[in-house]
């Protein structure tokens, strides 16, 4: 029978569809890097001008003594912001640490803080082989500061390298994840400066370990419009790499709640290389183009970091389209309105429990016209069960026959075969999205139930227990044996058999998503009693 089987390529596509998740796996991990200065083999720029004026001698030579490593391992300031707690190394006026305080690696009460950095970034270098990691800055600021109500800036500048000086100034919020970040070059000569320069920062990626198995991670950039999420896998032997070119607005490292990124403030045709210098360390190397600085003048280079959690909000409010950063994949359309909902209840419920249980009434409501229209379709079914049989044994040698047939005797009494499914048909995306939203919204991290006891600490992880998931399969049982069925008896047999297999796959789901299922199941049984009681044809 036709309907037989388009239900068996439903059920056939849910299991696909929650099966694919599992078995993509990505294989990263991170560890403490080494400080090395990535390789200049990966640029493949050449003079852009044969003409042009090139950096003084003296110069050259400053840069190059000055980015002699010296044993002063530098001077650490400590920043401490509502949102984070930061350290700065005067050696390369590098970032070297950046903790979140409102988010911890575990739910253990010791947990430690998330660290966002691994090690020190950014680096500038300067076409040549300078890489001013190795400079020591002078500033003026004290070993720690406090910021607090107002933006304050962090000071670092280079000592004379020949009549070129670099100073960086990062310009610190107490209420974002953004850092402003300028570079300042100084020609203090009587001569012009045109040199090639470039940004990097870096991340380890293991080719062994792995550390997520269903969300990407790794290397990331928006390219214009488009963004791209690298695949390590694309470079595995020491030296390899790709390169990017256009309108690159901003590029870092994400993984599955995290986000590290550099932003352009104007972006404009630039490449980016994107290289793997050991078996575990990965550079993104930025061409900042030709620095044209006058004699006795100023060029200035204004960035921005980003360096916090993959928060929609928060995303939005950093501006840059950052937001493209949060992707859901395939369902990506309609997972973020139903992720802007569940705060939007959040704001007035204050729990994530309570927000999907709303959620899910709501969807629900809305889904009642359909339910009930696949009530009356499956009831009409039954009435014509008899004739339906009549024809099944008359034709049962003659397939095309029996399809038309059938097909002739649903048109006569205006039934819809498929109308029982129709229901089904348009959870599936629902499903889905929020699948996609529990697995990696950094909102319901380490969130907990916060309605009944306290044995599901984490609506972002399996339940610990499986006693959703063991709930949810008896009430979809349940759910089976109320609702009217006009198949043949196999077909029923399937429907009935299907709750065991949906509670095996969602054992290790995210607990939230078994929580909707549950009450989506315990409204569609009340739901189905007030049918029958009510809407009995």
């Amino acid at each position: 029978m036709e309907e037989k089987r388009t239900l068996i390529a439903i059920v056939l596509s849910i299991a696909i569809l929650l099966l694919w998740d599992m078995l993509f796996v990505r294989p990263n991990t991170k560890k403490p890097l080494p400080t090395n200065a990535p390789e200049k083999k990966v640029s493949v720029t050449t003079e852009k001008k044969a003409s042009r004026p090139e950096i003084p001698a003296s110069v050259t030579k400053g840069l190059a003594k000055a980015g002699k490593h010296e044993s002063s391992p530098g001077r650490k300031i400590v920043v401490d912001t509502p949102l984070y707690r930061a350290v700065w190394n005067t050696r390369g006026a590098e970032l070297l640490s950046l903790k979140l305080k409102k988010y911890k690696e575990t739910l253990k009460p010791d947990s430690p803080l998330v660290e966002m950095i691994h090690t020190g970034m950014p680096r500038l270098g300067i076409k040549g082989g300078l890489d001013t990691s190795s400079i020591n800055y002078e500033t003026k600021a004290s070993s720690i500061i406090e910021v607090k109500g107002r933006k304050v800036e962090l000071r670092f500048t280079s000592p004379n390298m020949g009549g070129l000086t670099i100073t960086h100034v990062y310009t610190i919020s107490p209420d974002t994840y953004k850092i402003g970040y300028k570079t300042i070059f100084t020609n203090t000569t009587k001569e012009p400066m045109v040199f090639d320069a470039n940004v990097s920062m870096e991340e380890a990626y293991s080719k062994k370990k792995s550390r997520s198995r269903y969300i990407f991670e790794g290397p990331v950039l928006l390219n214009g419009k488009h963004l791209e999420e690298f695949k390590i896998s694309k470079i595995k032997k020491p030296g390899e790499f790709r390169q990017f070119e256009g309108p690159i607005k901003w590029f870092g490292f994400e993984d599955k709640y995290f986000l590290k990124t550099l932003i352009v403030k104007d972006p404009f045709d630039s490449e980016l290389y994107i290289k793997r210098t050991s078996n575990l360390d990965v550079d993104l190397v930025y061409g900042l183009g030709e620095i044209t600085i006058p004699a006795g003048k100023k060029q200035t280079l204004d960035m921005l970091f980003y360096i916090g959690p993959k928060e929609l909000k928060n995303l939005k409010l950093a501006g840059y389209d950052l937001k493209k950063a949060l992707d859901f994949g395939f369902f990506d359309f309609f997972a973020k309105p139903m992720l802007i909902s569940l705060n939007w209840i959040h704001t007035y419920v204050h729990s994530y429990g309570w927000s999907i249980i709303i959620l899910t009434v709501i969807i629900k409501l809305l889904l009642y016209p359909l339910s009930l229209k696949s009530f009356k379709s499956m009831k009409e079914l039954q009435k014509i069960q008899p004739l339906m049989k009549e024809i099944q044994a008359k034709y049962k040698d003659d397939k095309s026959k029996l399809n038309q047939e059938l097909m002739k005797l649903y048109s006569e009494h205006k039934v819809n075969p498929m109308g029982g499914c129709l229901p089904m048909l348009l959870q599936i995306p629902i499903l889905f999205a929020l699948y996609r939203i529990f697995l990696s919204a950094i909102e319901l991290r380490h969130t907990p139930f916060h309605i009944v006891g306290t044995w599901l600490p984490d609506l972002s992880a399996k339940d610990p227990y499986y006693i959703t998931p063991i709930l949810m399969g008896l009430s979809w049982f349940i759910q089976q044996k109320m609702t009217p069925t006009g198949g043949d008896p196999t077909q029923q047999k399937m429907m009935l058999f299907m709750p065991i297999v949906f509670t095996f796959f969602f054992l290790n789901f995210p607990s939230g998503l078994v929580i909707y299922w549950l009450v989506s199941n315990v409204l569609s049984i009340a739901q189905q009693a007030y049918i029958n009681r009510v809407h009995t044809i």
